[in-house]
């Protein structure tokens, strides 16, 4: 197992205590869920992602919902900074880590679209 999977695997592991103390390991606020539960979904599949050599694209996407959730609601730093934390431990897709970047941020603008007319 690399450095990398091993802070990878900590990070998920992280995120998903922090949303099980925060919600008390609730499912009762549909907000919470989506913003608290979902950081920590995708902070798994970006751990899968690193874990089994899977598209570096995913991996990016998933980052890309962490940093909407930073920018919906509270604990608005600490899940931006969770965000930055995968950054270079991930694969950047095509070799580029301007195109993760990007990947990232659309798919954060696409998930704030998508959530506004929902919420």
């Amino acid at each position: 197992m690399t450095l990398r999977a091993v802070t990878a695997s900590f990070n998920a592991i992280a995120m998903v205590a922090l949303a099980f103390g925060l919600t008390g390991g609730s499912f009762a606020d549909p907000r919470a869920d989506a913003r608290i539960w979902g950081s920590a979904a995708a902070a798994v599949t970006v751990a899968l992602v690193i874990l089994t050599n899977g598209p570096a694209w995913l991996g990016w996407g998933a980052i890309g919902y962490i940093l909407f959730a930073a920018f919906w609601g509270e604990p608005a730093l600490l899940l931006a900074l969770l965000a930055v934390a995968y950054m270079p431990v991930l694969d950047r897709p095509r070799g580029s880590l301007l195109t993760g970047i990007g990947i990232a941020v659309v798919t954060a603008v696409a998930f704030r679209l998508v959530v506004t007319r929902l919420f």
